[in-house]
């Protein structure tokens, strides 16, 4: 499978709220816990960890330790979701 590009990225998570929020709520903060991810966007455990392994998949997120960061990948999204506001 080719490589989503990052306009694709851009509309993969801004095609679902809690993929929004989780990327707005690292790029605000920079890395997070999957509980602190949980309580910031309010999303029931099973949810958030369907939502972030799809979203490891597509390259949007990694895992640092225990903490999920956005990619290059990821910031780019950001910056393609910010300029479309």
């Amino acid at each position: 499978m080719a490589e989503a590009t990052v306009e694709e990225l851009a509309g993969y998570v801004s095609g679902n709220v809690k993929r929004k929020q989780i990327v707005d709520v690292l790029n605000k903060n920079g890395s997070e816990t999957f509980e602190a991810l949980g309580k910031l966007t309010r999303t029931p455990r099973n949810m958030l960890e369907k939502v972030l392994k799809d979203m490891l998949e597509k390259g949007v997120i990694k895992k640092q330790n225990d903490a999920y960061a956005l990619t290059e990948n990821g910031v780019a999204v950001v910056n393609i979701l910010h300029s479309m506001r």
